[in-house]
């Protein structure tokens, strides 16, 4: 009986170091993953730009969190710090081309992106930062539009508001949001030269009412592929 006792003992204790270890290693890889998005931050030129001090921020105080022993807040610190090196970067990038892009117009928009699969993200009310929940939507956006050949050569990005707000401030914000998602994009890896953001402020609206799921479906970013070169 006792023998048994030990043997139950023996594999329990193997089993929580196994997890224990496990755990460990994937925390490194995380923090692996962030520092390394934010090198290639830094390699597009991002160090001066918010986003970058933001996720150099994070990752400071990822590592306070590891030596405190608190893993679940350092996880999630690193997988925020992540995202905001690639949008670092992503704006870095677009800033570059913006400086050197020739004008160009834009014609024969069709009526969404949605018959490619692209999917539209929201926003919180006030807010031109990418949400968490959009990270996967964006990816598989990216996916689409890197593989999408000579269906179309760029994509328009609407940046969208609820009515709540004057038409010059609504227009700075939608004009803020369709920013911030171009450039996450084009920190996954797509090229400026794929992407336009503009606002389209208050002036569509997706849903006509004043609930908070009417003001929810406004304050969005629209994907709109079109035939020409856009132009900055």
């Amino acid at each position: 009986m006792e023998r048994l006792l030990l043997r139950a003992l023996s594999i329990c204790f193997v089993l929580t170091l196994v997890i224990a270890i496990g755990c460990g290693s994937n925390l490194d890889k995380e923090m692996a993953d962030a520092e390394a998005a934010l090198q290639a931050a830094k390699d597009a030129g991002a160090e001066g730009l918010p986003e970058y001090q933001a996720a150099e921020e994070l990752i400071e105080k990822a590592k306070e969190m590891m030596a405190a022993g608190n893993k679940d807040a350092a996880r999630q610190l690193l997988e925020e710090a992540r995202f905001k090196a690639i949008e670092a970067e992503g704006k870095a990038k677009s800033q570059a081309y913006a400086q050197t892009a020739d004008e160009g117009s834009l014609q024969d928009l069709s009526p969404a992106g949605s018959q490619y699969g692209l999917v539209d993200i929201f926003f919180d009310y006030d807010q031109s930062a990418v949400r968490i929940d959009a990270k996967p939507v964006l990816d598989q956006n990216a996916s689409i539009i890197r593989n999408s050949g000579d269906k179309f050569q760029v994509v328009v990005i609407e940046g969208s508001c609820d009515v709540r707000g004057t038409e010059e401030y609504n227009l700075a914000l939608g004009q803020r949001r369709a920013e911030s998602v171009a450039n996450y994009l084009v920190g996954l890896g797509i090229s400026p030269s794929k992407v336009q953001p503009v606002s389209k402020g208050e002036t569509e609206q997706f849903a006509v009412g004043t609930s908070e799921y009417d003001y929810q479906q406004n304050r969005r970013a629209h994907f709109v592929p079109a035939v020409g070169s856009p132009s900055f």
